[in-house]
């Protein structure tokens, strides 16, 4: 059973993929013009929004200095307007500053309180402790130096806040009644 071919099926199936070619060749070209007509008229459209604007340039000499000039002044405006904010602007730091400074010896006079508080506190701390000290060695001799020395310091690292605490409030009573006591005697 032999296959019988029909010879015009053979041809129009044969120059189908010519046809293609040729269909695909038409269909380029045909968008290759349409996009060059779009190209063409947003070309005009620029060259036309370009000569209108080129139209509205003044080309009179005196014009042209009439604009420079009030655009010179409307930027000389600017400048002074800015030039006051920045002088307002300089003004209210420098009344912040000189209320700074009339504030500043009250601050430090209240600093230098603070400190000399601190600094009586210290000493009257130091002055409770010294007392003991004495006190230690006048009852045990050197012993007392040399026993005592390691566990002071070791019981001042530790509790030196807590004790900070209750000198300040306790010797600030016992200085002024030992300053009474020396000046009567």
């Amino acid at each position: 059973m032999a296959k019988q071919f029909n010879v015009e099926q053979f041809k129009t199936e044969a120059v189908k993929p010519l046809f293609a070619v040729a269909g695909a060749t038409e269909l380029a070209v045909e968008r290759a013009r349409a996009y060059a007509t779009d190209a063409q008229k947003v070309a005009q459209e620029r060259i036309d929004a370009l000569q209108a604007r080129v139209s509205k340039v003044e080309r009179d000499p005196k014009a042209l200095q009439n604009q420079a000039v009030s655009a010179v002044n409307a930027r000389l405006e600017e400048l002074a307007k800015d030039a006051r904010e920045a002088q307002a602007k300089f003004e209210d730091r420098l009344a912040d500053l000189q209320k700074d400074a009339r504030d500043l010896p009250t601050r430090l006079q209240k600093q230098l309180e603070d400190a000399l508080k601190e600094l009586n506190d210290s000493y009257a701390d130091l002055a409770v402790r010294g007392e003991k000290f004495v006190a230690a060695i006048r009852k045990d001799g050197v012993k007392a130096v040399t026993v005592k020395a390691k566990p002071v310091k070791k019981t001042a690292a530790k509790k030196a806040p807590a004790k900070k605490t209750a000198a300040k409030k306790a010797p600030a009573k016992k200085t002024a009644a030992k300053k009474a006591a020396p000046k009567s005697a």
